[in-house]
């Protein structure tokens, strides 16, 4: 078990002199420095280890893009084989249109595809596009959509900013062009576009992990509302996509957006990201000056190409929903016997920890008892197809000595 980090945070602490906060990824710099690893070095199936030794079940799987599993051969062998043929072109490769044409036949939404390397950048594009497409400049967003979401007031705010308080380094003059609505308040979105609905380009849905089954009623509405006022309606799949369904939650709602970007999961930890929709969309990419060198990167291709085989071959998202079922089923029925004021909600693809204390004591003691005890986790967390019935069985063996460490200290 975790019992000793020293020499992963030793070698953190050393990056510091060199590389900003110690991560490029500001969620991914670890809190608890007396139990959480500040450093990975391997991860094989559904384990991580760190700097140290110590071994670790693996829920945040990169924060998202791992939905298979670390060193799969598939993947592995597709990455190593086009290695040796070359990363990057100066005409397109062939890859990047046999990927486009595996993913347009997975993507409900997709007649056309284009690719990026993350999904923030992704839904910039997306929103270029729609506002070339409409003739207008505002934008209203909807959940998570990556630092993007710092435009907007009432977006996302680093611990500690207000919502209401605008971010630095954002001019006013962009900022009121965005704005921010919750998820699932048909009302407050029907306000919105009776105010401004002519000027509004379009609406950007990441779905909301605890309360995501709401997306039954809420998705359509919105795509009702956006139809009748004339704007577009982005899908923000980066989570969704590959977890929910390959598709996303457009395709378990049935919803049909006119654009929709993907990124974790698509390639199991490979760098890519796509945007797709309908194809005079996407093809305007090109006259608004929407490019990237490294859009067209093969080892990235690749990956993604044999994933997706590989997800319809092994009927990945059945495996996904299954496990994560029985995992956070498991979960909850220990928070429960425990008497622990917690729960996991919202689809168990990607569910949400839910702590019912506003000081954030007992959401730290569960975090940090379970790096203790070799689980890695997050807020959201996730299973991989790797995770299998004695990879959960021992997770919750390992979650039930938490819930009693805590207990004993209520």
């Amino acid at each position: 078990m975790a019992e000793r980090v020293e020499k992963s945070w030793g070698k953190f602490k050393k990056s510091l002199q060199y590389l900003g906060n110690g991560s490029s990824t500001s969620s991914k710099i670890a809190r608890f420095e007396d139990a959480e690893p500040a450093v990975i070095v391997r991860g094989r199936g559904c384990r991580v280890w760190d700097a140290d030794g110590n071994e670790y079940i693996d829920y945040r799987n990169g924060l998202g893009p791992v939905t298979l599993g670390y060193c799969i051969p598939e993947i592995d062998t597709a990455i190593k084989e086009q290695l040796e043929r070359g990363i990057i072109f100066g005409h397109p490769h062939v890859l990047e249109g046999e990927a486009a044409e595996a993913i347009v036949e997975v993507i409900p939404c997709a007649e056309r595809v284009k690719f990026l390397k993350t999904g923030g950048e992704a839904v910039a594009a997306c929103i270029k596009i729609a506002r070339n497409a409409t003739g207008r400049d505002k934008i209203i967003q909807c959940g998570y959509n990556g630092w993007l979401n710092a435009l907007s007031i009432g977006g996302f705010r680093p611990a500690g900013l207000a919502a209401s308080q605008p971010l630095k380094g954002v001019p006013e003059a962009l900022s009121c062009l965005h704005s921010s609505l919750p998820w699932g308040a048909n009302e407050a979105w029907e306000e919105a576009f009776v105010k401004e609905g002519g000027n509004i380009a379009a609406v950007v849905i990441a779905s909301n992990y605890q309360d995501m089954e709401k997306g039954a009623e809420f998705l359509p509405f919105i795509r009702n509302l956006t139809r009748k006022y004339g704007s577009l309606m982005i899908m923000d799949e980066i989570v969704t996509g590959f977890r929910v369904a390959i598709g996303g939650a457009h395709e378990y709602f049935n919803v049909d957006p006119d654009l929709a970007v993907f990124a974790k999961g698509c390639a199991n930890g490979m760098p890519i990201s796509v945007y797709a929709g309908k194809a005079k969309l996407i093809d305007s990419a090109k006259e608004i000056c929407i490019s990237s060198t490294y859009g067209g990167e093969t080892l990235s291709l690749a990956a993604m190409k044999a994933a997706i085989a590989f997800y319809k071959k092994n009927d990945v998202i059945a495996h996904l929903w299954r496990t994560g079922t029985i995992l956070w089923g498991g979960v909850n029925a220990l928070f429960r016997k425990y008497n622990i004021n917690a729960t996991v909600k919202g689809f168990p693809v990607c569910p949400q920890f839910i702590f019912e204390d506003n000081t954030g004591k007992l959401a730290d003691a569960f975090f940090k008892n379970c790096y203790l005890n070799g689980v890695s986790l997050y807020g959201v967390s996730y299973v991989n197809f790797s995770h299998k019935e004695k990879d959960v069985t021992e997770t919750l063996e390992r979650i039930e000595k938490v819930m009693k460490i805590i207990a004993s200290d209520q």
